[in-house]
């Protein structure tokens, strides 16, 4: 039936108002009671306080142009790295016993209190300076003094720390540096080694070098060529000589067979000497035009040679024998010879003589113009041979000059980073790179963190006046009585003739003011509670509680 009344008679403002005047009580009490709870729990709890640092990651002083850090991570990668070194075990562990930390938990074990300091400690990052790069250090405890001290003496562990990290990050990378330098340059003085080995072994022949070969070539190709007219020209000299001493001995030896038929020496000796020497004479000139267009090992100028040999040596033996004739006839004590005939042969003897010396100059001549046509034909093979080897040795060549190329790019790269990894430790050295500067230190904290009175308040007031009105809306949906006119007009269909009020009891004024009383008393306590949850507010828990003692000492 009650579900039915609400379901038709919408509530009204003055309803809700009368509703509300009614059922004050449960509004009011767990009012009262929550604000007692809350400011209980709020003077009672441990108290917390923040400090915190503000530090900007200031850029290097040295243009980049001129000198490029080392140091490229992030400060997101750096911050990490230097939060786990600062937040060590050992750090936490002398922090702990330099500021006295944890004095009062003696039971507590040291890996606790590292694991509660660990979880006091944060690091904020925060870009919103105009865009500079920023972090905040943050440090959490119950005693102000000592929050302040920690979140600074933090700060200084992170720009000391940053220091020693870039520093070393520096000094690290200038030694890899070094040492990779130092392998590429043995690596590259044994290709130069190499190298050089190489050109030393080749000299003459290398691809740089063909076209003077080629030239050089050309010149000895020209020198034999002058050469083997010049052979030609002595050789044909050579050939009218004996031609000429040829002539000079038929001459002599026609002379000796006139001369000797008067001594009574046959005319068939004679005859056959003249037939020896013309063979003779006939087998060089055969020889020599042989030696025009044949070389010396041709089988045809072989073997006129042997029969050569053999004609000099039968016309040797017919003047050993000739000569002996001579001699014999010679003894004889016939000297009736004049002096015109004494003269006669002697000038052809030294005519032969003359011819002969000449004979030996050309022979030693032709001898020596084909000892140089043999060195020049040995060069022209030698710088033959090289021409041939070029395009041999220009592989080679390449294959080396590639290698020592490669590795001269590396150590070349490496002698430039080398120089301005060393650049980047002097600016680190001398702090003229990427440093923390700290903007706002660590400041004394006079409103804790925790609790929160602001909070506290909210709640104590919300919760308070949630469970009167839940308690009030309960009791109303449950409450099936008719207090309104409107619901007998409009439910039961009933016309309303009059309106009787309620009937006063003697004793109805007096409990209406003792209720009115007890009323004003607990709403005063509501007040003074709403009053002093919001002086702690606005004014602070120590300001707020420090004036309180201040105020009951006076």
């Amino acid at each position: 039936m009650a579900e039915s009344f609400q379901s038709q008679v919408p509530i009204k403002p003055d309803q809700i108002l009368e509703v509300i005047i009614r059922r004050r009580w449960f509004i009011i009490i767990p009012l009262c009671i929550t604000l007692s709870f809350g400011l209980f729990y709020t003077l009672t709890t441990s108290k917390s306080y923040e400090a915190s640092t503000l530090i900007l990651v200031q850029p290097q002083r040295v243009p980049s142009n001129y000198v490029r850090s080392i140091v490229t991570s992030s400060i997101n990668q750096r911050i990490s790295t230097i939060s786990q070194q600062i937040l060590s075990r050992s750090n936490l562990e002398k922090i702990i016993d330099q500021f006295g930390l944890y004095e009062n938990a003696e039971g507590m074990y040291l890996e606790d209190k590292i694991a509660g300091m660990r979880k006091r400690v944060q690091v904020k990052i925060e870009r919103a300076r105009h865009g500079a790069e920023a972090f905040s250090i943050v440090f959490k405890g119950s005693e102000p003094q000592r929050v302040m001290r920690v979140a600074n003496t933090l700060a200084s562990y992170f720009m000391d720390e940053n220091l020693k990290v870039r520093e070393a990050q520096a000094v690290g990378t200038s030694d890899f540096l070094e040492s990779e330098l130092e392998k590429t340059r043995k690596r590259l003085e044994d290709r130069e080694k190499r190298l050089a080995i190489y050109r030393a072994k080749y000299l003459g022949g290398l691809p740089d070098e063909l076209e003077t070969n080629l030239r050089t070539l050309d010149r000895l190709q020209k020198q034999l060529s002058s050469k083997q007219v010049v052979l030609r020209e002595a050789k044909n000299s050579l050939n009218i000589l004996q031609t000429q001493i040829a002539q000079s001995k038929e001459m002599a030896s026609q002379g000796s067979m006139d001369q000797l038929s008067s001594f009574g020496i046959g005319d068939g000796i004679a005859f056959e000497e003249s037939g020896n020497e013309q063979k003779l004479s006939m087998a060089h000139k055969q020889y020599e035009a042989l030696l025009l267009k044949y070389t010396e090992k041709h089988p045809d100028v072989m073997k006129i040679k042997k029969t050569i040999e053999k004609l000099e040596k039968s016309i040797e033996e017919e003047k050993k024998a000739q000569q002996e004739k001579e001699a014999e006839a010679q003894a004889e004590p016939e000297k009736t010879t004049n002096d015109k005939g004494n003269q006669g042969p002697e000038m052809p003897d030294f005519a032969a003589m003359q011819q002969k010396v000449q004979l030996k100059q050309v022979k030693n001549e032709i001898k020596e113009i084909q000892f140089e046509i043999h060195k020049i034909e040995n060069r022209m093979k030698l710088y033959q041979k090289r021409v041939e080897d070029t395009p041999k040795r220009e592989l080679e060549l390449q294959s080396l000059k590639r290698d020592y190329s490669n590795i001269q790019s590396v150590f070349n790269s490496l002698l430039d980073r080398k120089l301005e990894a060393e650049l980047s430790v002097n600016m680190e050295k001398k702090q003229k790179g990427e440093q923390f500067r700290i903007l706002d230190h660590a400041r004394l904290p006079e409103k804790p963190i925790s609790p929160n009175v602001k909070m506290l308040f909210l709640l104590s007031v919300a919760a308070g006046l949630g469970i009167g009105a839940g308690t009030i809306f309960l009791l109303e949906v449950f409450d099936t009585s008719i207090r309104w006119e409107d619901q007998i007009e409009k439910d039961l269909g009933l016309n309303i003739l009059a309106i009787i009020p309620p009937l006063k009891k003697p004793g109805d004024k007096i409990k209406k003011r003792m209720e009115m009383a007890a009323f004003s008393c607990v709403a005063i306590y509501a007040v003074v509670f709403l009053s002093f949850f919001a002086t702690l507010n606005y004014k602070g828990l120590d300001r707020t509680i420090n004036f309180i003692k201040s105020f009951l000492n006076i």
